[in-house]
């Protein structure tokens, strides 16, 4: 089965987060309980999109729509409590239905941890692989500075 692990979040704007080999790591901006990539996204925010199914597309888009992440440097990234969902830190990773040159997971916010994975596609997985999906977590590394050894 696919793993999530040791894939880094990535993405452009207009684009449904994924997971690669070679994802976003430094540049994070945190303000107004966002998570953004203004170093590589030119100002582009991790936005949540609404939907009655327990996981959630996440979509990099400006402006920014998502003000409920609990996140900073060296901790899983959470969504907060909603009218919609309580918190969570888990996510859902599926690969996608068709042949890729690297390893590359779409990842959805999962707002219920005891709803089954899923068996079929719907119109938030999308081109999906569900029999791929795993449960994750996302962590954000500790803020580094490329020159120090």
């Amino acid at each position: 089965a696919p793993s999530a692990s040791n894939l880094q979040l990535s993405g452009a704007g207009g684009t449904q987060a994924t997971l690669t080999l070679s994802g976003l790591q430094k540049g994070w901006n945190f303000n107004n309980g966002g998570l953004g990539a203004p170093k590589y996204c030119t100002n582009q925010w991790l936005n949540i999109e609404n939907g009655t199914k327990p996981w959630k597309k996440l979509v990099w888009g400006s402006p920014q729509q998502t003000t409920t992440w609990k996140t900073g440097y060296n901790v899983d990234l959470t969504a907060k409590k909603t009218a919609s969902y309580n918190e969570t830190s888990k996510f859902l990773a599926c690969s996608p239905n068709h042949p890729t040159f690297a390893p590359e997971m779409y990842v959805f916010l999962l707002t219920d941890d005891t709803a089954a994975l899923p068996t079929v596609t719907d119109d938030v997985l999308g081109e999906v692989n569900v029999a791929s999906c795993v449960k994750t977590k996302l962590h954000i590394q500790p803020a580094t500075d490329t020159t120090t050894p």
